[in-house]
């Protein structure tokens, strides 16, 4: 089992015991919205799943590799941040998508700048920031995230792998 799951769901056990010994209704009350965000997520959690096993048997190393390998530089972490900005989908979707490039041989750097910009930019949410922040800050705000995501990506990329 991941250490992290383990770690992260004593921590949280404890918190409910810890909080449900102090103030039980507000144990109580986490546990209800637990349960309500489970019920929300479950059927993306669900489509998701399925969606990562097959695009997992679309997925070809060999072409992962071609275009966003290591061996793509700079090149395939531009190429996976403006991937990033295409997406659409929840963090369920994206994630096992992500994890999937990284075991289809995408480098760090490149999944890195695809996660990034899909939370920091992603063209199609565009739009309904003009009329609150106008075009020049969305189209700054933009352009700026691109750019911190190839520079995170290019940072990820010196740090070795295992």
């Amino acid at each position: 089992m991941d250490k992290m799951l383990v770690g992260l769901g004593t921590v949280t056990l404890v918190g409910y015991l810890g909080t449900a010994l102090l103030r039980p209704h507000v144990a109580g009350e986490g546990l209800e919205t637990t349960v309500q965000l489970f019920v929300q997520s479950l059927p993306w959690i669900i489509v998701s799943m399925f969606a990562a096993g097959l695009l997992a048997q679309w997925i070809r190393p060999p072409v992962i590799a071609r275009f966003l390998g290591p061996e793509t530089q700079l090149g395939g972490i531009l190429l996976g941040a403006l991937l990033g900005t295409l997406g659409t989908g929840s963090r369920w979707a994206m994630y096992p998508i992500a994890a999937e490039l990284l075991a289809a041989q995408a480098s760090s750097g490149a999944v890195f700048a695809f996660v990034t910009t899909w939370q920091l930019v992603s063209l199609t949410r565009l739009p309904a920031e003009i009329p609150f922040y106008g075009e020049r800050f969305t189209v700054l705000r933009a352009v700026v995230s691109v750019i911190i995501a190839v520079v995170g990506g290019l940072l990820i990329e010196q740090i070795p792998r295992r």
